[in-house]
């Protein structure tokens, strides 16, 4: 007896071996698993594809299952009448017309199922070998118009303070804001966003800077407010800053001993003009009175 224990113990082990060496040989029975979702942000209300790409190395497909974070949601067994089968999770539309073994079409998307999704692929006898993939979907919502964008004033010199703001409507994930003086990104200021009671956020930025004579380089002065959200929205507002002085901005040049002065301005020029009259006045005035003792009688 107990030599046919051993016997059927050591045959146990040969056929474990046999078919651990034919796994080896022969593979997984699935290979290149890979998860994509189109798009990646999806506006809310809007549907998403989720494809589930592989290859089963000649390998049955046993079964296809889907989860969104822990939960399952949809599964394809082929060997199972019917192949389809849904699972109860609150927000989640299966379009079973579009869906089968390797893709999923999810109708009006919710915030709630912005989170990981995945696929879970087993093969079929004799390995059973079951692979995993993970994507991340994101829903959002886009703001309904450009951003708003407010100055102080519309006249601006240089050495004046630009105080300007920006605001966007409300929108999941809130926007960030971007300010440009004319090509130039300025302000050190945050992006600030505000709940709204539809759990959306909107956003707000403000600027302070001195304008400086370079920024009046081009001739003209444009401020911009660039709004975005990932990378599905960009939206720009801007406002045209005039100068009050009609005549080129001269350039402030500082001396060394900090004190500020204009070249070029007519004030100089007029300063100058009066010197050169008065150094003309007083030679014609030493001529004039000039004699020479050989004209005295």
């Amino acid at each position: 007896m107990a030599d046919k224990e051993k016997c059927v113990y050591v045959n146990a082990i040969i056929v474990l071996l046999t078919a651990q060496i034919c796994a080896s040989v022969t593979g997984t029975g699935l290979r290149n698993l890979s998860l994509s979702i189109k798009p990646p942000w999806v506006r809310r209300g809007q549907e998403a594809q989720l494809h589930c790409q592989y290859e089963m190395e000649g390998a049955p497909l046993y079964s296809v299952k889907w989860y969104r974070g822990t939960l399952e949601f949809y599964r394809y067994s082929p060997f199972e009448n019917p192949p389809a089968k849904i699972f109860p999770f609150t927000g989640i539309k299966v379009d079973m017309t579009v869906s089968n073994a390797t893709h999923v079409t999810l109708r009006n998307v919710g915030f709630n199922l912005s989170g990981n999704f995945t696929c879970e692929v087993t093969a079929d006898a004799p390995s059973f070998y079951t692979g995993v993939a993970t994507n991340v979907l994101t829903v959002v919502e886009l703001p309904h118009s450009p951003p708003t964008l407010w100055t102080e004033h519309t006249k601006y010199d240089p050495g004046d303070i630009l105080r300007a703001n920006c605001s966007t409507p409300p929108s999941k994930p809130g926007a960030t804001i971007t300010f440009l003086l004319n090509s130039m990104t300025v302000g050190t200021e945050s992006t600030v966003l505000h709940p709204t009671h539809d759990n959306l956020h909107w956003a707000s930025r403000d600027l302070i800077i001195q304008l400086l004579p370079s920024h009046y380089s081009t001739g003209q002065l444009i401020l911009r407010c660039l709004a975005e959200v990932g990378t599905i929205y960009s939206e720009v507002s801007q406002a045209p800053l005039e100068s009050s002085r009609k005549e080129p901005i001269p350039e402030r040049v500082t001396s060394p001993n900090g004190a500020a002065t204009l070249t070029g301005s007519i004030e100089t020029r007029r300063q100058q003009l009066f010197l050169i009259i008065m150094g003309i006045l007083v030679i014609l005035t030493v001529i004039h009175s000039y004699q020479p003792n050989s004209l005295i009688r």
